[in-house]
């Protein structure tokens, strides 16, 4: 007899987290290509039972009919509508950003109703959530390979060089700015509300690339490295596609810096993806680590022939054996 375990999948960006509010056509995007990626990987597990969250504006996606799907309307909360779904469940598989604190809401309300999350701990989203936190954290670890960060309104150094102006609880590319010089600076500072939730960056050149992990109480396993197709325009940063699993020259070298990073954060469980950049000379640095599933995922059954889904829920009880049979490269664009 088969033991049937009931999942909630949650979403945020499609699954109502914004449904009083106009719909980002490339958050969509990135979210329903992560929220379709999951549903594949699970609902070919016969032991699992399905429930998703879906804004009603999403109803293109075409999820799979034997998935019990809760619509979400304009009128609804999604924090109105979680609690008796959490706790109708057995599992519960958040994906939200860390922008305003969503991902950490989320988990953290999963573990007040003390249903299991397949993800990490609040303790280390709450970390990973504030990139400059995560600095100091991983620096207070003796791990150097992070790029040096500092809040923004906090910043005096003599302006020389190119720089980064980021949310420190930022997704992606938003409201990421380069600046080149003390006018482009000033410009900037002046459209940013509240200078204390951004910070800034050395702007480091090289490859930006992206490590797609599973972490489990302080152990981590690299499942592939993939290239960030990024450009900037008008002084913004713009991820165009990211190509999944590439040719990786630096694989010890990258495990050793998930090793670093498991031990500072052994909070970490699942599906991490951390971004780097790769500059043509030195060591890999780190950007920012995200205690969640990530664009990249979309694409690495395809590419490395793995369900990763199923890898995770059989780290409830063991530590995961990955056999790819497959070396492919895969372009998703955004």
């Amino acid at each position: 007899m088969i033991l049937v375990v009931k999942i909630l999948v949650f979403e945020y960006i499609t699954g109502g987290g914004l449904a009083q509010e106009e719909l980002p056509k490339s958050l969509a995007r990135e979210g329903g290509l992560m929220l379709k990626a999951l549903i594949d990987e699970l609902v070919v597990l016969p032991s699992v039972k399905l429930t998703v969250l879906l804004d009603r504006r999403c109803n293109a996606l075409n999820l799979p009919k034997t998935i019990e799907i809760i619509w979400v309307s304009a009128e609804q909360s999604v924090y109105d509508l979680l609690p008796a779904h959490i706790d109708a469940s057995d599992l519960v598989w958040p994906i939200a950003p860390e922008m305003g604190s969503q991902l950490l809401n989320i988990s953290r309300l999963v573990e007040d109703q003390s249903t299991r999350l397949l993800n990490s701990s609040s303790e280390s989203i709450a970390i990973c959530s504030d990139k400059l936190v995560t600095v100091q954290v991983l620096k207070k670890n003796s791990i150097t390979s992070v790029i040096d960060a500092q809040q923004l309104d906090e910043f005096s150094q003599e302006f020389v060089g190119q720089w980064v102006i980021k949310p420190k609880d930022g997704v992606g590319c938003l409201d990421c700015f380069f600046v080149s010089s003390k006018t482009e600076f000033n410009e900037i500072s002046k459209q940013i509300k509240d200078p204390s939730n951004y910070l800034i960056q050395p702007y480091i050149k090289g490859e930006s690339l992206s490590l797609s992990c599973l972490f489990k109480n302080g152990v981590a396993w690299l499942l592939c490295c993939n290239k960030q197709q990024v450009s900037i325009k008008q002084g913004k940063f713009e991820l165009n596609a990211c190509q999944v699993n590439i040719v990786n020259k630096n694989q010890v070298v990258y495990q050793h810096l998930i090793n670093q990073v498991a031990e500072a954060i052994p909070g970490l469980w699942g599906y991490v993806g951390i971004d780097i950049i790769q500059p043509e000379l030195g060591q890999a640095l780190i950007v920012e680590i995200n205690p969640r599933l990530t664009t990249s995922y979309a694409g690495i059954h395809q590419a490395l022939g793995i369900n990763v889904a199923e890898a995770v829920l059989k780290m409830l009880d063991k530590d995961p054996k990955l056999s790819i049979v497959q070396n492919n490269q895969i372009t998703i664009s955004i």
